[in-house]
């Protein structure tokens, strides 16, 4: 069963264009004749503008009034140069700052199989490192020494027999050492 439309629904049916029942002359229609127009109107106006603004742009270059501004060639390698420049210096910025001055790597290598490590703790772990590291080189054992952070680190091999100078700078630190590998962290 059909429900009968009732005048909004007619009213909009008849707006939309769809029901004509009134004829040409009613107020739906002319309503929809003038929401048509201005809609027309509008996209007319913003294509004369656009085609408008393309024509003044047009004339413009052509009478040398609207130059490009383009970079010389220079430019391009200004600009490439210092872009280079600022990525390097965020690059430097942002490294860690260099091991101090007598050590080996920033970070002591993972060492594998069987060796000895000690840990020693003092107020001046750097200093300490530095005179064990002398006194090893200086009774003619390689050593070598490793920061990371605050750590300093000592990694040695001591061959047998070890000598009275050698034995005497870890009974120093208070470390009885037998020879093999020695690692010895210097810790505040």
């Amino acid at each position: 069963m059909t429900q009968p439309q009732d005048d909004l629904d007619r009213w909009l049916a008849e707006l939309a264009g769809q029901d004509m029942a009134r004829g040409a002359r009613s107020e739906p229609q002319a309503l929809r004749r003038v929401i048509l127009n201005e809609a027309s109107q509008q996209e007319q106006l913003a294509t004369d503008d656009d085609q408008a603004t393309e024509q003044l742009l047009f004339r413009l270059r052509r009478e040398g009034l609207l130059k490009r501004r383009r970079l010389p060639a220079w430019g391009y390698a200004l600009a490439a140069t210092l872009a280079a420049a600022a990525i390097g210096l965020f690059v430097l910025r942002e490294s860690p700052s260099p091991a101090p001055e007598g050590v080996a790597y920033g970070e002591p290598p993972i060492w594998r199989g069987a060796f000895a490590q000690f840990e020693v703790r003092g107020r001046a772990p750097r200093a300490s490192a530095e005179k064990l590291v002398g006194a090893l080189r200086a009774a003619g054992v390689q050593a070598d020494i490793y920061a990371l952070g605050a750590v300093y680190t000592v990694d040695t091999e001591l061959a047998a027999p070890l000598s009275a100078a050698v034995q005497a700078q870890f009974q120093a630190l208070g470390i009885a050492v037998k020879p093999g590998r020695v690692r010895v962290e210097f810790k505040p």
